[in-house]
């Protein structure tokens, strides 16, 4: 650990001078799926027509949207990894999966090899931090002094807060305040005009979050979203209120991204800024979403602003991964990567004169999961997929269809009874975070009005999926058995094959069980005195 702090003061290249390199910022909700106003379709009704994110919409105005952009994983550790690698997220060891666990202290762990790009950008004398989230190790972004939140943490409970406040109006103010005095607090720590990355992760539209928080603080109806849920949701009151209330915690990010904008406007350091707006993966708490590799899950919000080098009004069709900001990061600031990374530099297809045309871009994103909760429990197994998405289709490989995706039925656990003949409820671990929508299904859990869903999200998968994307924006008609799809079928799963072997992706490699031993799974059969797989300390 020691040695990778000391090589962050080494500088990689001779920098240019400060006043040539920008500043760059990376505002970045936790479980924010592809919901802005920005994003509004008229030829299809859904759920971004219900809300107003001007702040977001700014950045993508003045600069460049992209319509389809995609994480590495639907999961908060392999997902912030491969961003701050640039590598897909089965390249990184131990933070391939969630709460990075390594489970043999003798083994190698990959991610020890990573640099990253924070810590590339600090050793070319760049100012680096954070505020609020990491979830990968704080060596990689300088360590915990370069955690700024001495004015607190309240906004990662924005509509508890709020909420709960006896004026709610001024307490939205307060905590929008909050984020402004972290954000100069990091700003104070930089030398004269020295460059800066900050790092912005508020969690507030993490789970849980107050239940009609989104009508109480930004006017949300939920009867404006009926007829506008997924078409795999069921469109009841329950649900319908959920999302609005996850909704109001995506306007409560917009508008601390507003706070950001506005504190580099006063100082006159916007237009010298690349500013990325994304999250980290889809919704929490509703099926198909977190921990899926549907768009639902998978599909993240993404705008660029940079006013020297990016186009106005820009806008990509193209299928791109958060894997390619690192490179693109570290192109801006002229500086190149240890990492070999699998993302590409965005820039060349954004610039104002002569932009590379999006024909040539990489023109798909690769995906996947392993260990969530769910496999992180004594015994158990990860579930594992890939996917890759191209503009039309949409091609998942289940490695394990025997296994259960989300949790093994029944949902809610099952009641058992001691020796005293007391009942208790053992629950199960789910890889479906917990809230109003989990509850409702799980309350339906064989009620035969909402069988086809129940399947849809809970039951076993097929070993393949195959979806075309323009007449099934959903994802809910698998055609991978349908003959008019085979060459499209056979194309993807061989480009998925070479790209999973190209990388050596442990899910592939030898017998495919990696992922399902130690060091990436827990050790079988230990447990704690409370029933839990110890946490093994890392090197």
């Amino acid at each position: 650990m020691q040695r990778r702090l000391m090589i962050a003061t080494i500088l990689l290249a001779t920098p240019l001078a400060w006043a040539d390199r920008p500043n760059l910022v990376l505002a970045f909700a936790d479980d924010l799926g592809r919901y802005a106003s920005a994003y509004r379709d008229p030829d299809r009704p859904g759920l971004n027509d219900l809300i107003d994110t001007p702040n977001f919409d700014r950045v993508a105005r003045e600069g460049a949207l992209f319509d389809c952009a995609l994480v590495s994983a639907p999961s908060c550790t392999p997902s912030r990894a491969a961003v701050l690698s640039g590598r897909n997220f089965f390249r990184n060891g131990s933070h391939a999966q969630l709460h990075h666990p390594w489970w043999d202290d003798e083994a190698t762990d990959p991610w020890d090899g990573v640099r990253g790009f924070p810590l590339t950008l600090q050793g070319t004398g760049y100012h680096i931090g954070w505020t609020y989230k990491l979830h990968v190790d704080v060596d990689r972004m300088g360590g915990a002094d370069h955690n700024y939140q001495s004015a607190g943490r309240r906004f990662n409970q924005f509509s508890q807060n709020a909420s709960r406040a006896d004026d709610p109006e001024a307490e939205k103010l307060a905590l929008l305040d909050e984020v402004r005095q972290n954000f100069r607090s990091f700003l104070a720590d930089r030398e004269g005009e020295q460059p800066f990355f900050y790092w912005f992760n508020p969690t507030n539209t993490h789970r849980g979050w107050e239940r009609g928080s989104g009508k109480k603080l930004w006017g949300l109806d939920p009867d404006e979203l009926r007829g506008r849920l997924p078409a795999f949701l069921t469109d009841d009151p329950v649900v319908r209120e959920d999302f609005a209330d996850y909704l109001g915690e995506a306007l409560a990010f917009d508008a601390a991204v507003g706070v950001l904008l506005a504190e580099l406007e006063e100082r006159g350091e916007l237009d010298n800024t690349l500013l990325v707006v994304s999250g980290d993966h889809g919704a929490p708490g509703f099926p198909r979403g977190k921990t899926n590799l549907y768009d639902f899950g998978t599909q993240v919000p993404l705008a660029i602003r940079w006013p020297a080098r990016i186009a106005s009004g820009k806008r990509i069709g193209a299928p791109v991964s958060l894997v390619d900001l690192a490179p693109t990061f570290l192109a801006a600031a002229d500086v190149g990567s240890e990492d070999q990374p699998d993302g590409e530099n965005l820039l060349p297809y954004l610039r104002p004169d002569r932009p590379e045309p999006e024909s040539a871009m990489r023109g798909w994103a690769l995906v996947g999961r392993e260990n969530h909760v769910q496999g992180s429990r004594a015994g158990a197994k990860p579930y594992p997929m890939r996917a890759i998405r191209t503009g039309e289709y949409l091609y998942i490989r289940n490695f394990a269809p025997d296994r259960w995706p989300v949790t093994e039925p029944p949902l809610a656990g099952v009641w058992e009874t001691n020796g005293e003949g007391r009942r208790k409820l053992t629950p199960r671990h789910n890889d479906l975070d917990g809230g109003p929508t989990r509850t409702f299904y799980e309350s339906k859990e064989g009620d035969p009005s909402i069988a086809g869903e129940w399947r849809l999200f809970f039951d076993r998968r097929p070993a393949e999926e195959l979806y075309y994307v323009p007449d099934d924006p959903d994802q809910m008609r698998n055609v991978a058995e349908d003959p008019r799809y085979a060459s499209a079928l056979a194309d993807l799963r061989q480009r998925l094959d070479s790209e999973l072997n190209r990388d050596v992706d442990p899910r592939v490699v030898g017998d495919g069980t990696a992922f399902d031993r130690p060091p990436y799974a827990p050790v079988p059969g230990v447990i704690d005195e409370h029933g839990r797989v110890p946490r093994r300390k890392r090197r």
